[in-house]
């Protein structure tokens, strides 16, 4: 059994607006493992990113109810319920214990400060180095995020890099505290299908060398499966699903699950007419224009990179 390092129990965020209030996640459990990868996958609008923030609490607060608790049980070595810290206390933990990494880096980097100065404010924020400490820190994280020519782009503004390189400076900041929980929210979804590969090989490699937990979303089931241990499924708000990686890939039993799985673009040849998740849970599996889409093989569990 693993130890869990934080869990999410019966958690449900309610948004007002001008319409009412809206439900938009719904007794959601989950827990995650210390030193282990947890992926939340779904179609958009399933809820996947409104969980991931409100483990940082970061819903506009005027808007926003929360029911449930979500344990961390790491903070000061005693478990915390993250839903019911101050504003204080979020601001020590967000960044040093649980740092975050967004799915569109164009909005998420300061175009006002330089790539530097933007991984040094996490440091000089929550350690005591000095302000030459933390740039030597700075351009060491650079490097280790596999960044051509760490000193200059240091000095380089966000506009400068390519996005590849923007996502490794989000990867950077993130990692400056070495936290114990990291966020992923789609963190490729923007990138071309390289790039994407070598940031999860980036983000896998991080998390086996400081034995860090991962929260990884997604929507994409090929990447899911090069990076998770564990497989939580969500539909409309809720947990349909969940289970180690190789049990939800292989003998998945809910049928949105087995829907997710059917409709990978990889299992049909070029010209075929994609099916949608609708169709294989409305049993009416689409017909292809000129030829019969394939049988769906059975998918696999892969741990290789």
């Amino acid at each position: 059994m693993h130890i869990p390092l934080l869990t999410i129990q019966h958690l449900s965020v309610q948004f007002t607006t001008i319409d009412g209030t809206v439900p938009a996640v719904q007794d959601v459990s989950i827990t995650i493992p210390q030193g282990k990868v947890v992926a939340i996958v779904g179609e958009s609008g399933s809820g996947k990113s409104v969980t991931s923030m409100s483990i940082l609490q970061l819903h506009e607060p005027s808007i926003t109810k929360y029911n449930g608790s979500i344990m961390y049980h790491q903070y000061k070595e005693q478990p915390i319920d993250l839903l019911q810290c101050s504003t204080k206390q979020m601001q020590a933990i967000r960044g040093k214990e649980i740092a975050m990494i967004f799915q569109e880096h164009m909005t998420s980097l300061n175009p006002l400060m330089t790539c530097g100065q933007q991984v040094t404010e996490t440091i000089l924020q929550h350690t005591t180095c000095t302000a030459t400490q933390a740039k030597a820190k700075a351009i060491g994280l650079l490097t280790a995020v596999l960044l051509p020519q760490p000193s200059t782009i240091y000095h380089k503004y966000p506009h400068e890099l390519s996005g590849g390189q923007k996502q490794r400076v989000m990867i950077a900041i993130a990692m400056s505290c070495t936290p114990k929980l990291l966020i992923c929210d789609e963190p490729t979804t923007a990138l071309d299908v390289t790039v994407q590969q070598s940031v999860l090989q980036l983000i896998k490699a991080l998390q086996v060398q400081h034995s860090m937990s991962v929260l990884f979303i997604s929507h994409d089931l090929g990447l899911v499966q090069l990076i998770a241990d564990y497989i939580v499924v969500m539909q409309q708000g809720s947990v349909v699903e969940q289970g180690t990686a190789q049990h939800i890939l292989n003998t998945p039993t809910h049928a949105y699950t087995k829907a997710l799985l059917a409709c990978r673009p990889a299992l049909y040849p070029k010209g075929t007419r994609l099916p949608v998740v609708a169709n294989f849970m409305q049993a009416t599996p689409p017909v292809a224009p000129t030829t019969t889409p394939p049988q769906v093989p059975k998918p696999h569990h892969s741990t290789a990179l």
